[in-house]
């Protein structure tokens, strides 16, 4: 009985669920250019403009350039953005959605991930000359372990959406759980002989 009141208590910690930021909070039925301000949080994950000359923005539905779902974008040329898990937790990328901002062009866009160990990955993407279709990138098993990934918006600018991400469970809460159940399961043992 211990033992499965102790799975049940880990269960949740086996595998952590993805999380996509996706920025739908954001929508303005508009054809404007709107801003979203130098940081955004969504689902335990913030994303941070590093620039201090414009804001993130994102465009209205009614815009030519809205690729069909809100996705933000940095408004300053070299702009960096950073992503990073709330309380400073690791994560790993799984993938993101990119698309040009001006069209006729394809925009290269290059992602720097930092570990816990403060060593980095690097992947590069490059979009199609496709206005307003946004791509799915996937990212390599490197950019795992996670404590901040950046990219910087170069020109021509590109727009950024549906963020895959999974926070990775801390050891250190696992073990003590575990550690718990072991000691539950210890005593039904001995009192069990």
């Amino acid at each position: 009985m211990v033992a499965g009141a102790t799975l049940a208590i880990l269960a949740p910690f086996q595998a952590a669920q993805a999380v996509i930021i996706d920025f739908q909070s954001l929508e303005q039925n508009n054809s404007d250019v709107n801003y979203a301000g130098f940081t955004y949080t969504e689902d335990g994950f913030t994303l941070d403009n590093l620039s201090t000359s414009e804001p993130f923005a994102f465009f209205g539905t009614q815009e030519s350039r809205y690729p069909g779902s809100t996705a933000l974008f940095n408004n300053a040329v070299d702009g960096i953005t950073r992503l990073t898990q709330n309380g400073g937790g690791l994560f790993d990328l799984n993938s993101i959605q990119l698309t040009s901002l001006l069209g006729d062009d394809s925009v290269t866009v290059n992602f720097t991930g930092t570990k816990a160990d403060s060593s980095t990955v690097t992947q590069a993407f490059t979009t199609d000359a496709i206005l307003s279709t946004l791509e799915t990138f996937t990212f390599n098993s490197s950019f795992t372990n996670l404590v901040s990934v950046e990219w910087i918006q170069a020109f021509p600018f590109h727009q950024f959406d549906n963020i895959n991400v999974t926070p990775v469970p801390e050891p250190s809460a696992i073990l003590g759980l575990l550690s718990l159940g072991l000691l539950g399961i210890g005593s039904q043992f001995k009192q069990k002989r």
